[in-house]
């Protein structure tokens, strides 16, 4: 079957066939609900480029309004590259990104979920000019098998407008935690495959059995589960199930946290599914507000990290020393590539360590405040999204300049 394709006029062509990254490189931003959005735009103007952005949609139609600005945007502003999160502004069908490869345009989308739950199995967006950028490389072979030509590894980090501060001396709260405890989300995607009562069972047992982890979940769920429960099931089958092991993986790794510390008095901070399990719970915290002055004012913030990341490190890691608060981590492989790990970064193996790891943390206040120091200084100087973008830059600027 012929592909769709959105014809470009001759006129067209003419506003579109400019030098790429010949002068101040030109950012276009497809701007949905992720916020990275104005992230990268405090990034990149850091870094002197032009941005401009343009409406688009994380799920659904986009408005033909939108369409519109789009391609007068693409005219007029002539960006460099296109960049986006976790595919959101591209439609199903692929259309914008065959308009994309006709128009010689490099569009990066960069990925910080696994990508399985966005694109699965389908290969309809990529050609040269499609950029996977992915925080987890384990999703590499993935991107490949997927027909991607150029995947870039590109890490999470900071945006320092919003997290940065000096370290505090007195503290709310001894120990801390903010995330969902994923309850909700765990009991809608059970009752999602409420008509696979087998592949619950399947899900559960695995999931009982510590056979769900983190190295053979990037490999699929055909690494979780026999292919008796998977063969002739649809792609919206296979996302909801992946999606269940995600989710409850995840509500049983925080439950399991939160109740071996409250002993300590941890404070969990999330939806109010929290009260459920844990004493200490309250509403939650504002990403944009409230969450940096939380972590400053949190003797030990703790991170765990999702099933879904093999090596990657998440958003916490960056983010709370950034903002001057103390974190008590899962040891990640990437780790060592961001932070010298016996000096700028306190790590935990097992969760049945961590009441003796944050003990002694509690015990101990200057050591926190000197990890803290040096892991603001490496941030600073290494992990803030311009930093990301600069990266980036060098890679696109190798295969599309001129």
């Amino acid at each position: 079957m012929k592909e769709a394709r959105l014809h470009i006029t001759e006129g067209m062509r003419r506003f579109l066939d400019y030098p790429r990254f010949a002068g101040p490189t030109r950012l276009l931003i497809l701007e949905t609900q992720y916020f990275f959005d104005a992230s990268w735009r405090r990034a990149a103007e850091s870094l002197g480029w032009a941005v401009a952005s343009v409406p688009s949609a994380m799920v659904g139609d986009l408005p033909i309004e939108h369409v519109r600005t789009l391609f007068t945007t693409l005219g007029e502003f002539k960006p460099d590259f296109i960049l986006t999160s976790n595919y959101a502004g591209m439609d199903q069908e692929g259309l914008f990104s065959r308009f994309f490869e006709d128009a010689r345009i490099p569009y990066v989308s960069w990925f910080t979920d696994t990508p399985r739950m966005i694109l699965y199995d389908r290969k309809l967006y990529t050609s040269h000019y499609a950029v996977a950028a992915t925080w987890e490389k384990a999703y590499t072979q993935h991107f490949r098998d997927l027909g991607f030509e150029h995947v870039f590894h590109m890490p999470l980090a900071t945006d320092p407008a919003l997290f940065s501060g000096p370290p505090a001396h007195r503290f709310d709260r001894p120990v801390g935690f903010v995330g969902a405890p994923m309850i909700k989300e765990a009991s809608e995607a059970w009752d999602i495959l409420r008509h696979l009562p087998d592949v619950q069972a399947a899900i559960r047992k695995t999931l009982d059995e510590g056979r769900a982890t983190r190295t053979n979940f990037t490999e699929g769920v055909r690494a979780l589960l026999e292919a008796r429960y998977l063969d002739g099931r649809t792609t919206s089958e296979l996302r909801n199930i992946e999606l269940c092991f995600i989710y409850e993986a995840t509500r049983r790794q925080r439950e399991a946290m939160v109740q071996l510390l409250e002993p300590l008095n941890i404070e969990v901070r999330g939806d109010e599914t929290w009260r459920r399990i844990a004493r200490n719970a309250g509403g939650a915290v504002g990403y944009f507000d409230d969450l940096p002055k939380y972590y400053r004012d949190t003797a030990v913030n703790l991170n765990t990290t999702s099933l879904q990341m093999e090596y990657a490190v998440n958003q916490r890691v960056f983010d709370c020393p950034a903002a001057g608060g103390f974190l008590l981590t899962d040891a990640q492989p990437d780790l060592a590539e961001f932070f010298d790990p016996k000096t700028e970064v306190a790590t935990y193996e097992s969760v049945e360590e961590l009441p003796d790891a944050v003990a002694h943390y509690l015990e101990h206040p200057k050591e926190r405040l000197e990890i803290i120091l040096r892991a603001q200084r490496r941030i600073t100087a290494h992990h803030t999204h311009a930093h990301r973008l600069q990266s980036l830059e060098t890679y696109l600027k190798e295969r599309y300049a001129g």
